[in-house]
């Protein structure tokens, strides 16, 4: 798979290199540069809010409060923009990035006079690679009309019970890696024109984890409905949004 991005990766390069090959000067091919910011994503985790149902149940009546359900995480993107440049009234950027993004609930358990905590921690973590196509609304503000990338996703999730007795903690992985997509649009606006700029996207992407493993090999992660049907850990995706500070340089 990752042979597969790299191979690419190197058509999206000589795709630039051959759109600009008969112009020459300083930034003639366009921009390259790095890029960080934070990123919002919605996703339907059924399989893991099975596990949060069943938790529920199992202790209902010695519950505070709920174990909340998962669905909405929020976290970090860095990456590269491979190539950025502006020809014939339109803007094309080739991109590869990682995002780790993260969402954790709680809740204890009050079976004796202490409290026993139960923590859910989960981790997303993406590779993508992607091509944006705009168009300039003024000489400093563009249009993303469609903002694509192919994803490999992975997921971690811990559990951590803390009691007076000390602390257990259960990790599990995804059995294999996931593929996935988000399309969407949005806007780059030039701080500093061609070197410094501010990016905006909505998009839809689309996440799936089936089954997760417990780090040592010992079994999977069980989660089933009170039907007795076993769901994928993650089976959907939804609206993502990120905000991004570019920094480029001319090629």
């Amino acid at each position: 798979m990752l042979k597969l991005f790299q191979n690419i990766f190197l058509l999206l390069i000589i795709f630039s290199a051959n759109s600009y090959s008969q112009s020459f000067g300083f930034g003639c091919l366009g921009f390259v540069g790095g890029f960080g910011g934070y990123s919002h994503q919605q996703y339907k985790p059924d399989g893991l809010n099975n596990y949060v149902d069943n938790f529920n149940l199992q202790y209902v009546e010695y519950l505070d409060t709920k174990m909340q359900h998962f669905g909405k995480s929020s976290g970090y993107r860095v990456g590269v923009n491979v190539f950025r440049a502006k020809f014939t009234g339109f803007l094309i950027t080739a991109k590869g990035f990682y995002q780790q993004l993260h969402e954790e609930h709680n809740s204890i358990v009050y079976q004796t006079a202490f409290g026993i905590d139960h923590e859910y921690d989960l981790k997303i973590r993406s590779y993508g690679i992607g091509i944006d196509l705009g168009i300039p609304v003024t000489s400093y503000l563009s249009w993303k009309i469609v903002d694509g990338s192919l994803l490999i996703n992975g997921a971690k999730f811990t559990e951590t019970i803390n009691s007076s007795a000390g602390t257990q903690i259960n990790k599990y992985e995804n059995e294999k890696t996931e593929l996935g997509y988000s399309i969407g649009s949005g806007f780059i606006f030039e701080v500093i024109k061609n070197y410094i700029s501010i990016e905006g996207s909505a998009s839809y992407t689309q996440i799936t984890i089936d089954k997760m493993i417990n780090e040592d090999g010992s079994g999977n992660l069980s989660y089933n409905s009170q039907s007795g049907s076993e769901e994928k850990f993650i089976n959907g995706g939804g609206f993502n949004a990120v905000v991004q500070l570019n920094l480029g340089f001319p090629l």
